[in-house]
């Protein structure tokens, strides 16, 4: 089961062609409705988009430090665009 962040991480990688850009999540206008400060909804954003490369459903971009994973692009995998159009339907 996906949560609504991780829906719309989905949906908007799929309405741009498949993939976008990082900074697309952070400056996403729900964000401001919700409760969390503006630093912790970077690190939710980051922890939905790690869960979806661990389920295999997108591919991530960006750098690798040994202490951190900067993801600065995210792909769709088939089984995420299926994941979308399951969601859709």
């Amino acid at each position: 089961m996906l949560s609504k962040l991780q829906q719309y991480i989905l949906e908007e990688c799929l309405a741009r062609g498949g993939q976008c850009q990082r900074r697309i999540f952070d400056n996403n206008l729900e964000a401001k409705h919700s409760h969390a400060q503006t630093e912790n909804y970077k690190k939710i954003v980051t922890q939905s988009i790690e869960r979806l490369i661990e389920r295999g459903l997108a591919v991530g971009y960006g750098l690798k430090t040994r202490e951190k994973l900067f993801i600065e692009k995210v792909k769709l995998t088939p089984a995420g665009k299926r994941a979308v159009y399951e969601h859709r339907a």
